[in-house]
């Protein structure tokens, strides 16, 4: 696992003039009075926001999510989008997303559970590329920059009894390669498996191979390749009104036919929420965006991380001294306990009372 200090300098507490006008008067019913300057500030806070559970739900945009979004946009206060979804490219991603949410967001506002797997191009020139439907993530890898990257796929193509009981269609084998007899240097599990009966044969037997060979097993079933997972997400929300499983149940499962398998304990790197190598990334990615964009001076004081997982989003972002925020619209329910390390600030219903709550915090602190 990976950790990282965060650092921040005392700024002005400041909020633009208009975006005080915005916020007070859409919060009437608490009696608040119209505040305004002659003169904009720029804010010194920003927002980190979860996507699937906050802003979506499966595949359907929330109401409150359009609106909480577009209201940042228009007063210049920075934000970025932070998930541990994955399975496809930065960009194909972020055009969904604009479509969906109705609103441009850019590339570098976008911080998926793999992409700071960036970082590990120079380490790893062969690679297994795990999760992700057919050979999607092999294309993000590559994009990344990996050199030499194979999947499962094509290993089921050039050996079908490696794992006899696979699920991989006539078509999507044809988009196999072919497989070379160089070592794999690392096991990168970029999003959710498809197929965690053959994932998992595949990953054993590289953990297991004489110095990452496919094929072969040392003596002592020692771990010979370093393997990273992208997030540790035991449950996530979609469209069914309970919790699935996700890459973090996958991870629980090969840790357990390893320890079977060679009575060892696994040694594996996981990023993603609610390690904070992964907040370190995304409140760098904030300050770069902040200044991009507006051109704002000054580190940021406060990030407000509003998500609906406590176990990845508020553990994360309460370890990294973000204010974190809870919503109701995802994996977390009302009567859920929570551990000390997974309690917010406060519990709110949907996205946008998270950004009014924030805002209003932001004015109580001018």
């Amino acid at each position: 696992m990976i950790y990282a200090t965060i650092h921040t300098t005392p700024l002005r507490r400041c909020l633009p003039n208009a975006f005080k006008s915005r916020v007070l008067s859409a919060t009437k019913a608490a009696g608040r009075r119209l505040l305004t300057t002659e003169t904009d500030v720029a804010p010194n806070f920003a927002f980190a926001f979860d996507i699937d559970g906050v802003l979506v739900r499966g595949a359907k945009p929330l109401a409150e999510g359009k609106k909480a979004l577009k209201l940042l946009q228009e007063h210049k206060v920075p934000w970025v989008l932070l998930t541990n979804g994955g399975g496809k490219s930065e960009v194909a991603r972020v055009a969904d997303l604009s479509e969906k949410l109705d609103i441009e967001i850019s590339t570098k506002q976008f911080i998926q559970s793999h992409t700071p797997f960036r970082r590990l191009v120079d380490n790893y020139s062969k690679v297994l590329v795990v999760g992700g439907d057919v050979d999607t993530c092999r294309h993000v890898a590559e994009d990344y920059g990996f050199k030499h990257c194979t999947m499962s796929l094509d290993i089921i193509a050039a050996q079908k009894t490696i794992w006899p009981f696979h699920r991989f269609s006539s078509d999507e084998l044809t988009h196999a390669r072919p497989l070379s007899e160089d070592a794999f240097d690392a096991i990168l599990v970029f999003n959710d498996s498809r197929d965690w009966g053959c994932d998992t044969q595949v990953i054993v037997d590289l953990l297991t191979s004489e110095g990452g060979i496919l094929g072969t097993k040392n003596s002592k079933l020692e771990q010979t390749l370093p393997i990273y997972f992208s997030n540790n997400d035991l449950l996530w929300a979609n469209e069914y009104h309970l919790p699935r499983f996700g890459q973090g149940a996958f991870r629980t499962c090969i840790e357990k036919v390893f320890k079977d398998y060679t009575g060892r304990d696994l040694q594996a790197t996981i990023i993603g929420k609610p390690y904070l190598f992964t907040y370190e990334y995304a409140h760098g990615v904030l300050n770069e965006w902040r200044q991009e964009m507006f051109g704002y001076d000054g580190k940021l004081k406060r990030v407000y991380m509003v998500g609906d997982n406590p176990a990845s989003d508020i553990t994360g972002g309460n370890g990294y001294g973000w204010y974190s925020i809870l919503v109701r619209t995802g994996v977390f329910k009302d009567g859920d306990k929570l551990d000390a390390a997974a309690k917010p600030k406060v519990v709110v219903d949907n996205v946008l009372e998270a950004v009014m709550h924030a805002l209003q915090n932001e004015i109580k602190l001018k």
